[in-house]
Order: C-alpha cells, then structure tokens, then sequence
C-alpha cells in the first residue's frame, strides 16, 4: 500500500519513537541491527582521510557544508561539515559545530538506510506471525478490556465493546504515541471479526519497499473470485493515529469495509 509523502513521514517519525519506548519483537530488532552495522559514524579527521585521491562529491555536493561520495572500494562516504554560528551569549566567540562522516558500507546498504519505511514495520514488523497468533492475540485483547474468555465473539455487535475502549484511550493518548502490542491485538480481532463475515481468507502478502525488503502485510483475500484483497490494518491506522480520521471507530470502519465487498 502506498501513502503520500506526507503520510508516510509522519508515520516513520512515529515509527522512529516507538523504537525507544516499546519493546517490539526480534524481527524488528533484527532489522534495526543489520541497518547499524551497515554504516557507522566517524570523525571528520578520518573522513577527510578516506577522500583523499577520491572524486568529493561524485554523488551530491554542497560546498564547504555536505558531500555525499561513491568511494572506489564500493562504500558510499557521507560527510557533513563544521558549522560555526553566532555566539548569542558571546558576540565575539562564534560557536562551532565539529564535522563528521556517516560510512556505508556499499551503496546498496546507502540505499536500504535511506529508502521509504512501510507503516507496518514497527506496528506489524511480521504479518506471519500475527496471522499464526490471532487466538492468543485476541485472548490478549480480551484481557486488556477486562473481559471473560469468549465475551470478544467475533461479532460486528462485539466491536462497541472496543469502541468503549477506544475512546477512553484515545482521549489520553496523542497521535504520536504509539503501541505496538494494542496495533497488533486490534488487527487480529478486527481483521478474523471481518474474515468471518465477508468470507475471506488471511493471506500474508510481500510488499517490496526496496531491493533488500519485503513487508508481510496480514491481509484478507476474499473468497469469491480471489483478486480482491482487503487490508484490514489500513483502516486501524486512520482510526488511531490520523489526525483527521482519528476516533472513528471500528463499527463504523467494519460498515464501511464490507460495503466494499459488495
């Protein structure tokens, strides 16, 4: 699924937050190291070092502020220069900002570093796993709404009670604050409650986002002549997290994606 540029910023900030404050599960860690080992951050000595007999710039070029440089051994060299700016505690001693170099690896770890990040690859990093765990996610979900086993039926009635929840936590939480676990439980409750009613199939599909990954997106396939797919994580993003759509509600989603079906 492809969102605007705008979308898609706002979300990765989102996504960038959440790393520090939730605890997500391997496959996003995983992730998160290959990115760190495929560059590392130097000292502006040392990247000055690596340009020498090198065509600076050979990339993209700012003089005496950035270069972006495809080093002959294959690795890309980005190096920002010092900055030094007015004092405003002291006129007379402007205040510099040292240089440094960020190296990559090869130009290929360049380019995943910097490609655009799918919206589910911290809320939903693995879409198999979340199709595999859907009775424990939603048993989960039961819990966090204290209800008995079995109360959450899979029904579109069943989905006031979420409603009820929703509300209460979406008036103390801002659109940047994200969870995960909550994304993951919804999806799975939401997504098995619409299943049933539309007679789909959950089928994981691997969205390219660049050469080098592929997003397991937890979709629903339906029945009926197999082309058509619903995203049922799509809707739960407007419902909790954009700021124009934000609190609508699952019922009112749940009408509205059957709708679509007929």
């Amino acid at each position: 699924m492809q969102y605007s540029p705008c979308r898609i910023a706002r979300l990765s900030l989102i996504a960038a937050l959440l790393i520090f404050t939730f605890n997500i599960n391997s496959f996003g860690q995983q992730s998160k190291t290959r990115t760190n080992q495929a560059s590392r951050k130097i000292g502006f000595a040392e990247a000055q070092n690596l340009l020498a007999n090198e065509n600076e710039g050979d990339l993209s070029k700012q003089p005496g502020k950035f270069s972006r440089t495809r080093l002959s051994g294959g690795q890309v060299l980005e190096v920002y220069y010092p900055i030094t700016t007015p004092n405003p505690r002291r006129k007379s001693r402007p205040v510099t900002t040292p240089g440094y170099g960020v190296l990559y690896e090869s130009e290929l770890a360049f380019k995943e570093a910097n490609r655009p990040r799918h919206v589910l690859e911290d809320l939903i990093p693995n879409g198999h796993k979340l199709v595999g765990d859907i009775p424990q996610l939603v048993a989960k979900l039961e819990k966090r709404l204290r209800l008995g086993a079995g109360k959450l039926d899979y029904s579109r009635a069943s989905l006031k009670r979420v409603d009820a929840y929703l509300a209460g936590y979406l008036s103390s939480h801002s659109t940047m604050q994200t969870d995960p676990q909550l994304f993951q439980e919804l999806t799975a409750y939401y997504g098995e409650t619409l299943r049933r009613v539309v007679g789909g199939a959950w089928r994981v599909r691997e969205e390219r986002v660049s050469e080098l990954h592929k997003q397991p997106e937890p979709n629903i396939i339906l029945n009926s002549g197999g082309a058509k797919e619903i995203k049922p994580w799509s809707g739960l993003i407007s419902v909790l997290y954009d700021e124009d759509k934000r609190g609508a509600g699952l019922m009112k989603l749940f009408d509205a994606d059957v709708a679509a079906t007929k």
